[in-house]
């Protein structure tokens, strides 16, 4: 997969700012302990949207043009259909959001059950963006529910963690 920085130079700046000027201050103020796995998150949550969304900031104005892709909306349907790499796809999207689900049961008071409704409400706003904010991406309902069980699996993770 090849990933082209240049038109993700403005994001990087706007992230990079967001952090200095937001969460750093904040942040520091917490134990050293603390400090790392808030970053973490951080850079996590940068990640998701480097393979996800970016470059958002040259492409704002493609929202107001209305979806520009196809929005599936059939559960699975690749896998019925035998269509591209569904298996692994659907491996990934689970991987992608198992940090999510670990991450925010680390970093906030949220219970499982409340995470995992993050991790859906996450999920499903990644894919209403793609198809406005992208040409080439395609928002499917698949993916929701394997980001979901990926979240679920973080917070089972987290909860392993917590009590070892």
């Amino acid at each position: 997969m090849y990933i082209n920085i240049l038109p993700m130079l403005p994001d990087f700046i706007a992230l990079a700012c967001l952090y200095y000027f937001v969460f750093l201050p904040r942040w520091k103020q917490h134990p050293k302990n603390d400090f790392i796995w808030f970053t973490t998150f951080y850079l996590y949550i940068c990640t998701m949207l480097i393979l996800t969304l970016m470059p958002i900031i040259i492409h704002l104005p493609n929202i107001f043009s209305g979806f520009s892709s196809e929005i599936n909306l059939h559960p699975f349907i690749d896998w019925q259909l035998q269509r591209g790499d569904y298996l692994t796809e659907s491996l990934l999207n689970i991987s992608l959001f198992i940090p999510f689900g670990f991450l925010i049961r680390k970093n906030t008071k949220l219970t499982p059950i409340q995470t995992i409704l993050a991790g859906f409400l996450f999920s499903t706003c990644i894919e209403i963006l793609q198809p406005l904010l992208s040409f080439d991406r395609v928002s499917d309902i698949s993916d929701v529910i394997t980001n979901t069980i990926g979240t679920c699996i973080g917070v089972f993770l987290y909860q392993f963690y917590r009590h070892e």
